[in-house]
């Protein structure tokens, strides 16, 4: 009420102070009348916006046309102040006000829900503040984040969030859910820790620890552009580290009842390794492969880049896939981190699969003659094509791996200070399917 008595009574003032002609011609009530406009606007009430400069209008014209017909005389009705032109103007001026007011209250209105659409964001269930994006892929988007539950206690952390179109699949979704589920109970210092798993509006995320390092990818990348040879010390370290995860993962962890787990990663790949700038070694993605698969044939897609890492029996289907499937591109990776160059993989996706059932791959004292020959027996059972012939598990996989004389060594110091040699690499780690 009061708002709505402000201009009439800055008018009453004007016609009881200076008369009827002064407060006809001031500019005052108008004024007043924009103002309410503008707070209005500025508090998001378009509407009263709009109300304010259309009864401003009508109602100042109305005044003005009884006041012009009782209270001016003959002789100031013909001057420009009180010609109806310019009260005409008054008022068109007060409607347009009002019309841009409203207007921009709901810009103002159409900001500021983005605005909470944002901050809602980086405050997932008032636990988790998201700093930034840090990767991206077929299957999310990952942001390191800051996970800040009550009491002041905060730990960095990575939230991967689910794209739209997958959380339309249920299939996909509950797939998802019991491999999140189940990969919250692989605690091993070589596995990447799932903490969290939930759902903001229609956004599912994942919660997991963060891995302040690189993909073994990005290190395999950069020494094949630099023509740097990996010693065989660095190798056997990130060999003993993914098979102590993959041993843990394939017989050791057990479910709520004490029962094995018996997890099978199936999309082993140097993409899903982690390595971090103190040296560690980390498996990731335990179990996404599987729920990919269960979602469906159209969301397989989203990982078939990793192809030149499949065992034989996943790319043949021939045979049933068991912890031997996450050996061979174990074999894979070492190989060709000590060659410095890919095996099996090629431009076309039909050749990279004819490839990893045809090709027999060389020797890798072949191309390096230095290192061990008890290498050549190694890579030997690790990719063989037959499932029979290969390591029958990680644990007889990392035995043969520490009888390989120049293997042994400190490789998580050599392989920190590859860090070092490259402080321009600083992006948070954290791969996606289909990268």
């Amino acid at each position: 009420v009061g708002e709505i008595a402000m201009p009439w009574c800055a008018f009453g003032l004007l016609l009881a102070t200076r008369g009827v002609p002064y407060a006809v011609g001031s500019w005052l009530p108008p004024m007043v009348f924009c103002g309410l406009i503008v707070s209005n606007a500025v508090t998001l009430r378009h509407r009263r916006s709009m109300a304010n400069g259309i009864g401003g209008a009508v109602v100042y014209l109305f005044l003005y046309l009884v006041a012009l017909r009782d209270g001016v005389g003959d002789e100031l009705a013909g001057e420009l102040l009180y010609r109806p032109p310019t009260h005409v103007s008054r008022v068109v001026s007060l409607v347009i006000a009002g019309a841009g007011g409203a207007l921009a209250a709901l810009a103002l209105r159409r900001v500021i829900g983005r605005a909470e659409v944002v901050s809602r964001e980086r405050d997932l269930f008032g636990k988790y503040r998201l700093l930034g994006k840090v990767a991206s892929g077929g299957m999310g988007t990952v942001h390191e984040a800051v996970y800040c539950p009550e009491g002041g206690f905060e730990r960095r952390v990575a939230v991967k969030r689910i794209h739209p179109h997958l959380a339309e699949q249920p299939r996909f979704v509950e797939a998802f859910r019991r491999e999140a589920a189940l990969s919250a109970r692989l605690l091993h210092p070589n596995i990447v820790q799932v903490m969290d798993f939930g759902r903001v509006d229609e956004r599912y995320f994942l919660s997991m620890e963060f891995v302040d390092g690189v993909p073994l990818s990005d290190l395999s990348r950069r020494a094949r552009a630099d023509r740097d040879v990996l010693s065989p010390v660095l190798v056997g370290h990130v060999g003993r580290e993914i098979l102590a995860g993959l041993h843990y993962a394939h017989r050791v962890a057990r479910d709520a009842s004490g029962a094995p787990l018996r997890v099978v990663h199936r999309d082993m790949c140097p993409q899903n390794v982690l390595v971090s700038r103190a040296g560690e070694v980390k498996i990731s993605d335990f179990g996404v492969a599987r729920a990919l698969e269960d979602g469906g044939s159209a969301l397989t897609q989203t990982f078939v880049g990793h192809v030149g890492y499949f065992a034989p029996e996943q790319a043949s289907g021939e045979h049933e896939i068991d912890p031997r499937a996450d050996l061979f591109p174990v074999g894979v990776m070492l190989w060709e981190l000590l060659a410095g160059r890919t095996l099996f993989l090629r431009s076309a996706q039909g050749a990279t699969i004819n490839a990893v059932l045809q090709h027999e791959p060389p020797t890798i004292t072949s191309l390096r003659p230095e290192l061990d020959p008890r290498w050549d027996a190694f890579f030997a059972g690790a990719l063989a094509k037959d499932p029979t012939a290969r390591f029958a598990s990680a644990q007889r996989m990392l035995a043969a791996l520490e009888t390989i004389g120049d293997a042994e060594g400190d490789g998580a110091e050599e392989l920190a200070a590859m860090f070092v040699l490259d402080p321009v690499s600083r992006e948070v780690p954290i791969p996606l399917e289909g990268d």
